[in-house]
């Protein structure tokens, strides 16, 4: 039943070599960027976080595969790690609100890390994700008010807030969605 020859077939599929070779490439466009332009200025730090993150969304796409596959649970997943990749990169490039380093923007990367760290206490249960993606979900609005208290003449982009705010849900939502199936 266990087909080895079948295993390595999946474990070497397009897909999987495709989206692994995409975060490669992106990863080296600013390597290439910095040979033919001074506008691109990279350090081994900025290669080193991009990596992480790279490898982080990748990972979470990977186990979407892995535990839900073409389930609400793997749907949710994945729209959860896209969710955090983006979050956790716009953040680092300009900031949620404000400057990439005002003390509100820590916010919402520790809204993400805490939602990986809750996911893997509860190993990606649907019943404990579909509350943890509310949470960040609701995080998302609720870092914004508390930009208008704690930096006052900052402008809070709401409309790029509920946009974050609308995808943790649908991955909230999908979570629900498989906790219900799960429960029949």
């Amino acid at each position: 039943m266990n087909d080895p020859a079948n295993a390595r077939h999946n474990w070497l599929n397009g897909w999987r070599i495709a989206g692994w070779g995409a975060a490669m490439a992106l990863l080296a466009l600013p390597a290439i960027a910095m040979l033919f332009t001074g506008e691109v200025h990279w350090t081994p730090l900025d290669f080193g976080f991009a990596a992480v993150r790279l490898l982080a969304l990748g990972t979470g796409l990977e186990l979407a595969k892995r535990f839900g596959g073409r389930t609400p649970k793997g749907l949710g997943i994945a729209i959860a790690s896209v969710a955090g990749f983006m979050t956790v990169w716009a953040n680092a490039a300009v900031g949620m609100i404000g400057a990439e380093g005002e003390p509100v923007n820590a916010g919402f990367s520790v809204l993400v890390i805490g939602g990986v760290l809750l996911s893997l206490i509860f190993r990606f249960l649907p019943a404990a994700l579909r509350w943890i993606m509310a949470v960040i979900a609701i995080g998302q609005p609720v870092l914004g008010v508390a930009a208008l208290q704690l930096m006052p003449g900052h402008v809070v982009e709401w409309g790029v807030l509920l946009v974050f705010a609308a995808i943790w849900s649908a991955a909230a939502f999908c979570f629900h969605r498989a906790h219900r199936r799960a429960a029949r």
